[in-house]
């Protein structure tokens, strides 16, 4: 991993800018990058979590952010997108936004501690058979899209980390193996 740079992820709310001088390094205590720098690669590794990629269409800089519930929590996209529109100046709705592979919402169930702080997401905490469910992608959806991000700008894969036996799932084998997955500009 000598070309990219890399977080080491604390599930929190940390957004950290990295430029041609972090190549080959771990950022420490980060769940979110930044860069604007021509030839950077920036890495997140993912089991369960999403994996976000935030582009500027103007091509001013890019962003890779690691949410799981915590993150979210922690309004992690807030704090990214923020962060980026006051380095570049950049506009909210000329980003794009894709959210890669993750957990799908009926296999992430949570406890009603959990849950209680997404109840004001529409559709983002489900009740099945008495058990609560979070949709961690539909709870990001709407993050973005109430900070400006065109609902058409943001794609969202349907690929379930639990579901899919190619792709590691902390819920699914209780292992540390994951997904490294970059973002170049």
């Amino acid at each position: 991993m000598k070309d990219v740079i890399l977080m080491q992820q604390i599930h929190g709310n940390n957004v950290v800018m990295v430029g041609k001088k972090d190549i080959g390094t771990t950022i420490p205590n980060c769940d979110a990058m930044i860069t604007s720098d021509p030839g950077v690669t920036l890495g997140v590794r993912v089991a369960d979590c999403l994996p976000i990629f935030v582009v500027d269409e103007k091509g001013r800089g890019i962003g890779l952010i690691h949410a799981g519930w915590r993150g979210l929590e922690n309004e992690i996209i807030v704090k990214t997108i923020q962060k980026m529109e006051n380095q570049w100046k950049m506009e909210t709705g000329k980003l794009k936004i894709i959210i890669g592979p993750h957990i799908c919402p009926e296999h992430y169930e949570v406890k009603e501690d959990v849950a209680s702080k997404f109840s004001s997401y529409v559709k983002g905490v489900t009740l099945n058979s008495g058990r609560t469910f979070l949709d961690l992608s539909e709870v990001a959806r709407q993050q973005l899209v109430s900070l400006g991000v065109k609902n058409e700008d943001i794609t969202i894969d349907s690929k379930c980390t639990f579901d899919d036996p190619i792709l590691p799932s902390f819920r699914r084998d209780k292992t540390t193996q994951r997904n490294l997955i970059t973002l170049s500009i």
